[in-house]
């Protein structure tokens, strides 16, 4: 049985649905763990913690480390 170009397209939007949900949620988990670590980031920077080290305990770039203890508001 041949399939209607809308019905494959709802089977790919509900293919989506869940993993696209799952993500949204991991995202705003991850900008709240992000809004928790940069002022400990800046924290350990003045404290002299090589930003090599500060990238092994939290995942970090040392590009965002750079920027988060240059910028902590932001």
């Amino acid at each position: 049985m041949t399939r209607t170009p809308e019905e494959i397209r709802a089977e790919a939007v509900a293919a989506l649905a869940a993993p696209g949900a799952e993500r949204r949620e991991l995202t705003a988990r991850v900008a709240e763990i992000d809004a928790t670590l940069r002022p400990l980031v800046r924290k350990a920077v003045e404290a002299g913690v090589p930003q090599p080290r500060i990238g092994e305990l939290t995942g970090l770039a040392r590009g965002t480390i750079r920027a988060w203890s240059r910028n902590p508001a932001e």
